[in-house]
This record gives C-alpha cells, structure tokens and sequence, in this order.
C-alpha cells in the first residue's frame, strides 16, 4: 500500500515523456489539477485496458479541468509505441528505476514495476483521491475516478497563483537516463489483437464465477466479481475503439 494518503503533500518530480520531453509535475500544477496513473507496463493488460479507456474518455479528464499523466519503468519508445497503439492524448512518463514510484510508496520490489495505482492532486499539491491496487487487476472503475474528479478540493481557478506546498526536493530523470537505465521486466508489449481476445476471456470467466458465487456470506465476494466483470467490460469496450479509430485512420 502507498506511504501516501488523502491530505499528504504529492512528491514533486520531473520525468521525461513519450517524446524525450522533460514533463514536470510542479509545472503542470500551475495550469490545472493532475491525474497520475502509475502502471506496471505495456505488456500487462490491465494497463494496456485502463491507458485505453482513459484515452477514449479523455474528454472527461478535460471537461473537468484536469490532466492525466501515466508513469511505468518503461523508457520512451516503449511509450512512443504505445501512444501510437492505444491512440493516448496525454504523456507516457519514464520513471526507469521506479524512483517517482518508490517516493510515492507505489512500488512492486518483487516484480519492478509500480503497484497500480490512480493519484490524484490537486493544484495546491495535495493528494485528493488515492487508490492502490492490492494486485495486478485491483484499478478503480472509469466511474469511481470521475466521482473523485467531481469532488476535487481545487482551491481557486486556472490562471490564479496557489500557494503551493512542496513535497520534499524534486526527483529528476533525464531521457538519457530511462533510455539507458530501466529496470524493464523482460516482456514483449501486447497488440491490440491479444488484449481484446485476453479480456473477452476474461469476461467469460469472471462471468462463470459469479454464476457460481451465491450465499450471503459470499456476498463481499460477488460485489468484487462483478466489479471486476465492470472493470474488464470498460476496457474491451476501450480496446475495441481504439482498433476501430486505428483502421479508420489507416
């Protein structure tokens, strides 16, 4: 679980994007809130189906005056690739050693890779929402994250100057650094291909066991099956428009 809880002081950091651009959280702080989405991978996917979703709903995130960013160990052209696969309107950050991760207390020592994770700060550098997942398939639904967006404690407007705390001295990676020096799980990305045929197998198997789940005192059970079927039924959805804006741009 993460070190940091609802009210703590976001760590301040400095990653480079998709693009070897520096992308600071600090600066970004001062235009609008942030929504960082910590992910193991693109080879997970979960992650593949949640980058997805987020992308197809990404008029959301704006309409509520906030920006994503996702960070993983994975250097720049992994996220290069990415962007250009999932069609994603906002930046993959290269945290290589898991260092941004670690600060946060989102970080997977056996496996190398972020817990899952959605933080949200707003623009004074306060964490207002907060979820880390307790495994690879624990994210918080597509609604659970626009509630939580709804009810942002902002204080001010855009284009006002917040009093804005600092979350100890900024941790800075440069391109050259995650290009050279990520802790990468030794994986191949998936295609669009397998991670729309992986969650409808998925479906069908969370499906079948909450067909066989019954009894009140598996009830907690249950609600964390159908959770999940909701979960798995967003990112199909997500998977399959984004194949079908891919062909309809080729």
């Amino acid at each position: 679980m993460a070190d940091l809880s609802v009210g703590s002081v976001a760590p301040s950091f400095e990653l480079p994007d998709q693009q070897d651009h520096p992308w600071s959280l600090s600066g970004q702080l001062e235009v609008s809130p942030v929504v960082l989405i910590f992910y193991r991978g693109d080879w997970c996917p979960y992650c593949n189906g949640q980058l997805a979703a987020y992308a197809r709903k990404y008029n959301e995130f704006e309409r509520r005056g906030t920006q994503p960013a996702a960070i993983s160990v994975d250097p720049p052209a992994h996220n290069a690739r990415m962007v250009g696969k999932l069609k994603i309107p906002f930046p993959l950050l290269s945290d290589p050693k898991g260092e941004v991760a670690r600060a946060y207390g989102l970080w997977n020592e056996k496996e190398n890779v972020a817990v899952p994770a959605v933080v949200i700060v707003n623009r004074s550098g306060e964490v207002t929402y907060l979820h880390a997942g307790s495994d690879f398939a624990d994210r918080p639904t597509d609604g659970e994250v626009f509630a939580a967006l709804k009810d942002l404690r902002e204080p001010g407007v855009p284009g006002t100057r917040i009093e804005r705390r600092t979350g100890g001295p900024e941790l800075r990676m440069t391109a050259v650094e995650a290009r050279n020096g990520s802790v990468r799980p030794s994986r191949e990305a998936m295609t669009l291909e397998e991670l729309h045929s992986y969650f409808r197998g998925a479906f069908a198997t969370t499906t079948t066991l909450e067909g066989r789940v019954t009894g009140f005192l598996l009830q907690r059970a249950s609600r964390e099956i159908s959770r999940l079927r909701q979960l798995i039924r967003d990112y199909a959805k997500a998977a399959q428009q984004t194949a079908d804006l891919a062909r309809r741009e080729s």
